[in-house]
């Protein structure tokens, strides 16, 4: 059978550009995001790529305990799986004295790790013929390293690579997990970053600098490079990975 493709968070941004590039590829993609595309469904036809558009919010438990359902059958249909989690939000982005919203700090974590661990788990369990098994989380190196006002960003970042290395070692062979940087790219979320009030963000003039500097990667080459390691041999070397370490 083709090639099995899923990938969350393809609204905008570097998710809407992976989609449309994998949409090329002529093997199946699912998408998990708040809504569909037209233009995807359209770019998917034209190159023969099998499409299943899975519409979901996954900060939403239940709808994404029904989104899951909707995978789990796709799953054993393929021999090479891949898994991309890509959906993620920043805020709140705030002083450690000011972070009271309990719903929103949920919110974050239940976007960017709590999903991730779920639908991992989901197509771990679920993908049984499938002898290439692949999972890219992507991270951030706001995981890696502290960002005052960023404590909850990066403390889902920080479990994110540690859940990673957890999840291999309990895979072993069977598959290749890796919690990806990918760098800063030029996409809304930076937007939403730069619209920061300094107070919450004392960092924020290397965002503004890192913009009016260009110094920002475009979507469209970081998705690139992104499917490209994805794809490679050398894919799974190390869990805790970079985009921008590999020369593809």
């Amino acid at each position: 059978m083709s090639q099995l493709t899923i990938l969350t968070g393809t609204t905008r941004g570097l998710g809407a550009v992976m989609a449309t590039q994998l949409a090329h590829n002529g093997d199946h993609l699912v998408t998990l995001s708040r809504v569909a595309s037209d233009a995807l469904a359209a770019t998917a036809k034209t190159h023969g790529t099998t499409l299943t558009q899975i519409n979901v919010d996954l900060g939403d438990t239940k709808a994404l305990e029904q989104a899951a359902a909707q995978l789990k059958p796709l799953l054993a249909k393929h021999t090479s799986v891949r898994f991309i989690h890509n959906a993620g939000v920043v805020t709140p982005i705030a002083q450690s004295q000011d972070l009271t919203d309990i719903a929103v700090i949920n919110q974050a974590f239940q976007v960017n790790i709590t999903s991730a661990i779920y639908l991992t788990a989901v197509v771990l369990a679920g993908a049984t013929q499938a002898s290439d098994l692949r999972v890219m989380l992507i991270s951030s190196g706001a995981g890696r390293n502290p960002s005052s006002g960023w404590g909850v960003y990066c403390a889902t970042k920080a479990a994110m690579d540690r859940y990673a290395e957890v999840a291999q070692m309990d895979q072993g062979k069977r598959a290749r997990i890796v919690s990806m940087a990918p760098g800063m790219i030029d996409t809304p979320m930076q937007e939403k970053i730069r619209a920061t009030s300094k107070n919450d963000l004392p960092s924020l003039d290397r965002f503004l600098d890192a913009h009016s500097q260009q110094k920002l990667a475009t979507p469209e080459g970081t998705a690139t490079r992104l499917l490209k390691v994805l794809a490679s041999e050398a894919f799974g070397g190390k869990t805790i990975d970079d985009v921008r370490e590999h020369n593809v």
